[in-house]
């Protein structure tokens, strides 16, 4: 419950491919993060964090978590939670921590956009948690651990519908 009481994200850009993750759909990933490896303890990266819901979930779950967001009006809801690296993932320096969790542009927009996501997020952390299409063929190789529907509302002016939902994948990927 206290996933769903953040504040929205303000999805400012397509380009971004900017959606909001729900509360129900974080926390029970979450919770399959946390009984693969363990919150308790650790720093973990929230790449991509939008309102900060995956990172505060981590939080709750006993981790130290650094917020990377490149949009500053979600940056800003971030900066509430905790400590903020306002820029994009690839272009800011970043930290070495023991987990990253992302759940990044899919390339729908930018062809590729998710591809600095994954390599940074392996270059930094030992565990890579990502959720993504569920179709995706060009990630690492990993463990899936969860699928699930992606409730889409409509956000932006391509959107024909008042909503939608897209199969999602959550991958767990060791360097």
């Amino acid at each position: 419950m206290a996933l769903s009481k953040l504040p929205r994200h303000p999805c400012n850009s397509v380009e971004l491919e900017q959606y909001q993750t729900e509360g129900e759909l974080a926390a029970k990933w979450l919770m399959l993060i946390d009984k693969l490896d363990g919150f308790e303890g650790k720093t973990v990266l929230d790449l991509g964090a939008g309102n900060g819901i995956l990172g505060y979930g981590a939080q709750l779950l006993g981790a130290e978590v650094i917020f990377v967001e490149c949009d500053e009006d979600a940056a800003l809801l971030c900066r509430d939670l905790g400590q903020t690296i306002v820029g994009m993932v690839g272009q800011v320096h970043l930290p070495s921590v023991d987990l990253v969790i992302t759940n990044p542009p899919w390339g729908v927009q930018t062809k590729g956009a998710d591809r600095i996501f994954f390599e940074t997020a392996l270059e930094l952390a030992p565990v890579l948690h990502i959720m993504h299409n569920a179709n995706a063929k060009h990630l690492p190789a990993g463990e899936k651990i969860l699928e699930a529907e992606f409730r889409m509302p409509a956000t932006y002016g391509h959107h024909t519908s008042r909503t939608g939902t897209t199969s999602i994948a959550c991958w767990r990927i060791e360097r």
